[in-house]
């Protein structure tokens, strides 16, 4: 899932730690206490989705071929879907080309089928018992449209 050519290689490797560290702003997103820290913490995660618009080639990370960056970002994107439908906006604005990668990655069945076909409310039911910020935000929202 990696190019053989050994740059190319270590500079997709590089960008798979990237999502790594993007998984773990996440973290930040939905345990942050209180809204200063929930913004923080949305525009971290904004910046990066920023650095990878300016990567993209599409329509997967290198172009035409899927590949482990392709695979690294799947559940960075399933977690910021989750929590945009149960908003109903988005967390974290993606630009352009991030949205439309963000969108083939959730239609592909490799990714799609990773996770059970419960994830989402797994995932809603344990940012709510965070008592965090974003827990709050989710649990008013479904009251509202209960």
């Amino acid at each position: 899932m990696l190019p053989k050519d050994p740059l190319e290689r270590a500079r997709q490797r590089a960008w798979v730690e990237f999502a790594s560290a993007t998984l773990a702003d996440i973290g930040k997103l939905y345990s942050a206490a209180d809204a200063a820290s929930f913004d923080a913490a949305t525009d971290a995660l904004e910046s990066r989705l920023q650095l990878l618009e300016d990567e993209l080639a599409g329509p997967w990370f290198a172009g035409e071929r899927f590949g482990l960056v392709d695979a690294a970002f799947g559940p960075v994107f399933r977690y910021l879907d989750v929590f945009d439908w149960r908003l109903g906006r988005e967390t974290a604005v993606r630009p352009a080309k991030v949205r439309a990668w963000s969108e083939a990655l959730a239609r592909r069945d490799s990714v799609r089928d990773a996770v059970a076909e419960d994830y989402a409310d797994r995932l809603i039911d344990f940012v709510v018992r965070k008592n965090s910020y974003l827990g709050g935000l989710l649990e008013r929202h479904a009251l509202e449209f209960a």
